[in-house]
């Protein structure tokens, strides 16, 4: 048992900040499921209308983040180190913004198709997206039974790669079959956020696992 996990025990937390990071997790999954249909749908109307709930869900996020943001500032006590429950924070908040600035840039570029790996990579978010809930479902406990949030960094470590191939296959064709130039760009940087928004679930993984190795 970590030095940590034996002052942890004589010590009162605060068990504020739980229902809050649970709420941007659970947002996460609502617009990457959006996403999704976003991305598989042609229907420039219906994307707009979808576009419009995900900017209202990463609005939500915002204000859950500085909620939180507060609550650590004004907490005599907090369930783990103030630096960690920021950097999860800021992590949780990253992947919300890329899914956010994926769909943007679907709205304003307007690419005249996506690729099929677009959905590929659309559903590798939403299961980043499933993976980060249940492992921030965790939290309130994890420092006693850490393996179910263990297992769900692993899952996001995995998806991460996934998503680098899958990536960096779509460049390789991209580059070999698009002759249009400005559609070249378009998609490819639409691409780029999608690819981001996996690195930054995998970045809430290895955040998670910090902690669970100062307190489990």
């Amino acid at each position: 048992m970590s030095l940590n996990s034996i002052f942890s025990a004589f010590i009162p937390k605060e068990d504020k900040f739980f229902p809050e990071y649970r709420q941007i997790s659970k947002n996460i999954v609502a617009a990457a499921d959006l996403f999704t249909e976003l991305v598989s749908t042609q229907n420039y109307e219906k994307q707009q209308e979808l576009y419009t709930q995900i900017k209202s869900i990463e609005t939500q996020c915002d204000n859950l983040v500085t909620t939180i943001f507060e609550q650590i500032n004004d907490s005599f006590v907090s369930p783990f180190d103030r630096e960690d429950m920021h950097q999860l924070c800021g992590d949780l908040d990253d992947v919300m913004d890329y899914i956010n600035a994926s769909a943007k840039r679907l709205i304003l570029y307007r690419p005249k198709q996506m690729p099929n790996t677009a959905m590929h990579m659309a559903e590798i978010i939403l299961e980043d997206a499933k993976a980060i809930d249940m492992a921030v479902s965790e939290l309130k406990t994890i420092n006693k039974k850490p393996a179910i949030a263990l297992e769900q960094c692993a899952k996001l470590h995995e998806l991460e790669h996934e998503g680098d191939d899958v990536y960096d296959n779509f460049v390789k064709e991209l580059f070999e079959m698009e002759e249009d130039s400005k559609e070249l760009i378009k998609i490819k940087e639409i691409m780029h956020n999608m690819e981001e928004a996996t690195d930054c679930a995998n970045h809430v993984g290895k955040t998670l696992k910090t902690i669970i190795v100062k307190y489990a």
